[in-house]
């Protein structure tokens, strides 16, 4: 085989050997980080401290907060959890500052990178997929609807912002459109709930209560109704409507 491929070759050959011994050498912790991350409450816990460790720092420990949820965002991670022990970490006013601009800026380097140096690779893991071959041709008919359907949808992060990239229907001012219609509210309302909880915790300690926050409880019972309920139906109508219209379209060809 040519040089190249050799170099290529020999390169991973000692990444994997590296990456071997790397692992065999610390498969305990290696092991309790999995175990952390599968069991849900504790890794609910694990944020929860990390966060009041990190929010003790102040300002500093805010902007570190933001960046590292950048690159939570960008790798297609679950937000709500962690933004929800922001707001009890950091309070309202500064969990959501920190979490908005984390989870926006992450999106946009998601979709950054999906339409650079990543676009190939991207193209290969998810252009196959039919559900990807659907979202493309109703964002290439109707890109902002569709952009904002895409964006409630059910589907994982890393496939919202990877699919937008790839339709280059969405232009850039689309993109960053549907991360205010969809992020914004979603992050004010992990960071209220997040406070609200906090206080709640806060008062327990010393024999207070805190009155009910109807209007939290009330945004959180509806976010769950439409995650669970309307999200999936109207992506699933979206999705059919599309199929349907591309049959008719091969039918009358």
């Amino acid at each position: 085989p040519p040089r190249p491929a050799r170099g290529r070759a020999a390169l991973a050959a000692v990444l994997s050997v590296a990456a071997a011994s790397v692992a065999a050498r610390h498969r305990a912790g290696i092991a309790a980080s999995l175990s952390v991350l599968l069991d849900r409450e504790r890794f609910r816990s694990a944020i929860i401290g990390t966060l009041n460790a990190v929010a003790s720092r102040g300002d500093a420990g805010l902007a570190l907060y933001s960046l590292c949820f950048v690159l939570w965002e960008a790798a297609g991670m679950p937000t709500s959890v962690v933004e929800t022990a922001a707001g009890m970490a950091f309070g309202f006013r500064r969990g959501l500052a920190g979490s908005y601009f984390g989870k926006t800026a992450g999106s946009l380097l998601a979709f950054g990178l999906g339409r650079t140096v990543l676009s190939s690779a991207a193209g290969q893991r998810v252009g196959g997929s039919e559900a990807f071959g659907l979202i493309e041709r109703g964002v290439s008919r109707r890109p902002v609807s569709s952009a904002v359907i895409v964006r409630y949808s059910p589907f994982p992060q890393i496939l919202k912002n990877l699919s937008m990239s790839l339709t280059r229907a969405v232009t850039l001012r689309i993109f960053a459109m549907t991360l205010v219609i969809h992020g914004l509210p979603f992050s004010v309302l992990w960071a209220a709930l997040g406070d609200d909880s906090s206080r709640r915790i806060r008062a327990s300690e010393i024999g207070e209560t805190v009155p009910q926050n109807y209007w939290v409880k009330g945004a959180f019972i509806f976010t769950s109704v439409f995650g669970f309920t309307v999200s999936p139906a109207v992506t699933a109508w979206w999705l059919n409507s599309i199929r349907n219209e591309a049959n008719n379209t091969k039918k009358g060809s």
